[in-house]
């Protein structure tokens, strides 16, 4: 035996003769439609355009990370001709970074360099940067490869601060760089606002210590 079922009351009545006879959606059926694909397809688009920031940001962080490992490691290197002779103290002008150590208050524990920009251009209204810098001291090869002309929007600061006076050096290096979402332009000349702008900016420290070659004698 079959048994058919079919909707009962008025209004289901007339969907189901109407189905029946290939008469179709009501035109309220096909908005119902397309206003909820609308929906989903801008949800699409919004959790898209999430994933893309999210991974822009990333990018950034690793770029960020690396130039200031990269600037840490450069203060390293000049490190490495801070010795016990007399003529290779740490105030030489040789010296690009290290020298500034004793801008405070000369070899004193605690006193140092204050947060300074690295890489600075004199006078120059842009001071962003790109992933490897603008030192032609030390990075003269890399720079002829990899010029200081695209993708600059970094900024790069360092601080060298006495733990031991005249043996053991702290150094503090910090990077930032604006906000996809925050206000264009704001920080060009990388001014020291930027440290504590955290809706406009963003920025990783890197620390780490050097001494004094003593394996150097004069």
């Amino acid at each position: 035996m079959q048994v058919a079922l079919r909707p009962t009351g008025r209004g289901m009545e007339g969907r189901w003769r109407r189905m029946r006879e290939g008469a179709g959606f009501t035109l309220v059926e096909l908005m119902a439609v397309i206003v909820i694909t609308v929906i989903g397809f801008l949800a699409m688009l919004h959790l898209q355009a999430g994933v893309l920031r999210a991974n822009t940001t990333a990018r950034d962080v690793v770029t960020a990370t690396q130039l200031a490992l990269h600037l840490i490691e450069t203060i390293r290197v000049e490190a490495l001709e801070w010795t016990n002779d007399g003529t290779q103290g740490v105030g030489q002008a040789k010296f690009k970074y290290l020298r500034h150590v004793n801008d405070e208050a000369g070899p004193v524990a605690g006193r140092g360099s204050g947060w300074r920009r690295a890489f600075e251009i004199p006078g120059a209204p842009f001071q962003m940067v790109n992933s490897l810098g603008r030192d032609g001291t030390y990075d003269a090869g890399a720079l002829q490869q990899f010029p200081d002309t695209q993708a600059r929007r970094f900024c790069a600061r360092y601080r060298l601060t006495w733990l031991i006076p005249n043996f053991l050096i702290r150094v503090e290096t910090r990077v930032l760089w604006p906000r996809a979402e925050g206000q264009g332009g704001l920080y060009d000349a990388c001014g020291p606002n930027m440290d504590t702008d955290v809706a406009n900016a963003y920025q990783v420290t890197q620390v780490t210590t050097v001494m004094k070659n003593v394996f150097v004698t004069p």
